[in-house]
């Protein structure tokens, strides 16, 4: 029973990874945790190894056996029509070429990334559509500048939220400070590239 349930967090974590920036292949999925749950690449790949172990199978076979059952997933979504051909033809080649575990590191980048935005949008006092319609051309800090604010301000605004996670999970012993430091310094990294970055124009 351990085992099965260990396996269904592999499947949550790898199909999280594999074909969504956050949730799993088909609607109604789970989301993947933000940074303040720590590593959840090393974690995925310590459940696999836990869990291949318990089954008597090598990490490939058990990899194997994953994406066969996110394929089966794929392949009833499509059946029943919740998902296009397209779609589908897509999800099954990330399914088929990703590795399980770097696709959840992925994935929690790209929600560290909107959570960020979402950060952004509230330190520029624009709700998402208002965001939608300025950024195309110009960069979260080029806003920032023509409202009068400072870029720092910025970026320390689009990092708030995820250190406050931290700091709970730290006090909660979920992590040690000092991995929390090193998310905390990745985090600054990404707040940074995005807040520079140009939009594409529409």
């Amino acid at each position: 029973m351990k085992g099965d349930w260990e396996h269904m967090k592999i499947n949550r974590y790898a199909a999280a990874g594999l074909v969504g920036a956050g949730a799993l292949l088909i609607g109604g999925g789970v989301a993947v945790a933000g940074p303040g749950d720590g590593d959840r690449g090393a974690r995925c790949e310590d459940r696999l190894a836990k869990v291949a172990e318990e089954r008597g199978v090598s990490v490939e076979q058990l990899q194997a056996d994953i994406k066969a059952k996110l394929l089966a997933r794929i392949d009833a979504a499509e059946k029943a029509g919740r998902i296009s051909s397209e779609r589908a033809a897509k999800l099954r080649e990330r399914v088929s070429e990703g590795n399980l575990c770097q696709g959840a590191r992925h994935a929690k980048k790209r929600i560290a990334a909107r959570g960020m935005i979402r950060a952004a949008a509230e330190f520029l006092g624009l709700d998402r559509d208002e965001l939608r319609e300025q950024l195309p051309g110009n960069s979260l800090a080029g806003l920032a500048e023509k409202q009068g604010k400072s870029v720092d301000a910025l970026e320390a605004a689009m990092v708030a939220p995820a250190k406050e996670r931290l700091a709970k999970a730290v006090a909660n012993g979920r992590i040690s400070q000092a991995r929390a430091d090193e998310i905390t310094e990745k985090l600054e990294m990404l707040a940074e590239k995005l807040a520079a970055k140009t939009f594409e124009k529409k």
